[in-house]
């Protein structure tokens, strides 16, 4: 593992889906009541939560160099 990952334990499936996001792992990733989490499937069973203004934050930097990118095609044609 990196030094920035860690393990932060198990959690149980319950009755009704839900599961219990351990309180470590919450205040070390500054999830607080009411934050919006995306959650992705990948193809090997594992799930990924990440906040969602944090994927806006992504998105908001891709498309930025997206439009580098575009510039420089522009400029090699």
């Amino acid at each position: 593992m990196k030094n920035s990952d860690k393990f932060f334990g198990s959690t149980t499936v319950g009755k009704k889906g839900q599961v219990v996001i351990p309180m470590e792992t919450r205040k070390k990733m500054a999830w607080e009541e009411g934050d919006k989490l995306l959650v992705f499937g990948l193809k090997n069973g594992m799930v990924v939560l990440t906040k969602l203004d944090q994927m806006e934050q992504v998105a908001e930097r891709l498309e930025k160099k997206m439009k580098e990118v575009k510039q420089y095609i522009k400029k090699a044609i």
